[in-house]
């Protein structure tokens, strides 16, 4: 029994250690690519041939014979859950919560008190009074927009109108004092 939990650890370590070489691989290529922007594509496929070859490697030995047959559809050995015991008749209640319970009532409660919220028994004339304020919001907005628009033709035409230059991104900042070595505006 001995010899073959030991054999265990030994196939779970192995894949342990190659999980974490596979993570520090990913993440050497993560930051080339974000500190090294204009590394060549070449590197980048030779070391995608690398993450995947490790993959590759990690997934043989999960399949491994000395394994137990419960444990091939796991990366690393899944742990037991220890569930509180004060939790679980709250995990196998079939009601909602009472809060939640609650808060469902007291909005049936309001749609029942106010029957404007309920679309199917509004009379001809609530319609025709939304329909009404409706227009006068969109004609409202209209003017607004209107004016808006009137004033600021008004500024191009007399030239008071400038066109703003974008700001330089600081990100692209960053990327051309680490290409140059010089800081530029």
């Amino acid at each position: 029994m001995s010899n073959a939990n030991s054999e265990k650890d030994r196939a779970l370590q192995s894949i342990r250690s190659r999980a974490d070489h596979l993570r520090h691989t990913i993440t050497q290529l993560e930051s080339r690519l974000a500190w090294y922007p204009l590394t060549q594509w070449p590197y980048f496929l030779s070391q995608f041939q690398v993450i995947s070859k490790q993959l590759e490697n990690i997934m043989t030995l999960k399949d491994d014979e000395e394994l137990p047959e419960s444990m091939h559809h796991f990366v690393c050995m899944p742990r037991m859950s220890t569930p509180n015991p004060a939790d679980i008749p709250l995990l196998l209640r079939t009601r909602e919560d009472p809060e939640m319970e609650k808060a469902d009532d007291e909005l049936l409660a309001s749609e029942r008190v106010n029957p404007l919220k309920r679309k199917a028994s509004w009379t001809w004339e609530e319609l025709e009074g939304q329909k009404l304020a409706h227009t006068d919001m969109v004609e409202t907005l209209e003017k607004a927009f209107k004016e808006a628009s009137d004033v600021l033709l008004k500024e191009i035409r007399v030239g008071k109108f400038q066109e703003k230059v974008k700001p330089v991104s600081t990100q692209s900042a960053v990327y051309k004092y680490m290409e140059s070595g010089q800081w530029t505006n």
